[in-house]
């Protein structure tokens, strides 16, 4: 996805929650008696699993400027199999507090690495499998301006982590370079990304009651991020590391339904993505898309 389709997909997010929360708050149609009252205070905590597919991908530059690409390296099909445990505490004043921590581990995918005439002669493209890891966290205070038994609308600010690493194994020449020619053995580990990113997260939450059980719920986030990232070519350069910053978003829905009391489950879906820019150690520029999406299954139980 490259950055003007990334536009378009942040636009189309927010239209449907921004939709999303202006039509619960003025909707009437219903239950009127719900065995879930949203404007109740109270304390609830779950488990989620999330499965999700990512992409990393990065362009490196002779200088600060994007005036002339050295090479490219993409990060894809990053498919990761995660848990995570979640909370919400809402106030009778209308302040509330939520959180996730999670982490995961990645167990597909390729790297795609290009390098570019004519600093590369002839042109280089090699292709590695991938592994890795990820792990994640937010914590978020809001208040909800609107509490009624059937909808509850509400506005956060809040801070992020989210890690994530990735190691290419082997590598084999796609183009006609003598890079990677025989292949190396994919046993072997020849690129290392690791990135973090600590965010600031300003967003919205909504929830309405769309039957007497069941729940839709939406949580979107506008994210300024702070990146670390570190480059690790184990049989060329060594260790590149540099640091940046950024814009992108977070967006979730889900669907619950109370079994009983206490308990209730879900289904929902997660869509995550960054454009950040950062400077290396000799004073290179890297430009990074990043994204992770998929879907996600959790159980809550309500404390109070």
């Amino acid at each position: 996805m490259n950055r003007s389709s990334g536009d378009c997909v942040t636009k189309l997010a927010f239209t449907v929650f921004c939709t999303f929360v202006l039509s619960t708050c003025g909707s009437s149609a219903f239950a009127q008696t719900p065995s879930l009252d949203l404007g109740r205070p109270g304390f609830e905590m779950g488990g989620r699993y999330w499965y999700s597919t990512g992409r990393n991908a990065y362009n490196y530059y002779t200088d600060p400027t994007p005036s002339a690409l050295i090479s490219r390296l993409t990060y894809d099909g990053l498919s990761a199999h995660s848990g995570e445990i979640f909370f919400r505490g809402d106030t009778t004043s209308g302040l509330f507090l939520k959180g996730i921590v999670g982490a995961g581990a990645i167990g597909g995918g390729n790297l795609k690495d290009e390098d570019f005439a004519p600093y590369t002669v002839p042109y280089s493209q090699t292709t590695s499998a991938t592994v890795g890891n990820l792990s994640f966290g937010s914590i978020d205070l809001g208040y909800s301006f609107v509490r009624q038994p059937h909808v509850r609308v509400g506005a956060f600010v809040g801070y992020g982590r989210w890690n994530e690493s990735a190691t290419a194994m082997g590598c084999t020449q796609l183009a006609s370079s003598s890079i990677c020619t025989p292949s190396l053995d994919p046993a072997l580990a020849g690129i290392k990304e690791t990135d973090h990113w600590d965010l600031l997260r300003l967003g919205l939450s909504a929830d309405v009651l769309i039957f007497e059980r069941w729940k839709l719920s939406a949580d979107a986030a506008y994210v300024w991020a702070r990146q670390k990232a570190l480059d690790q070519h184990y049989f060329t350069f060594g260790s590149d590391p540099s640091s940046g910053k950024g814009e992108g978003y977070q967006f979730e829905a889900l669907v619950s339904y109370q079994m009983t009391e206490k308990f209730t489950v879900g289904v929902g879906g997660r869509l995550w993505h960054l454009d950040t820019t950062a400077i290396d150690n000799v004073n290179q520029l890297l430009s990074y898309q990043t994204q992770r999406y998929g879907a996600f299954v959790e159980a809550t139980w309500k404390l109070n």
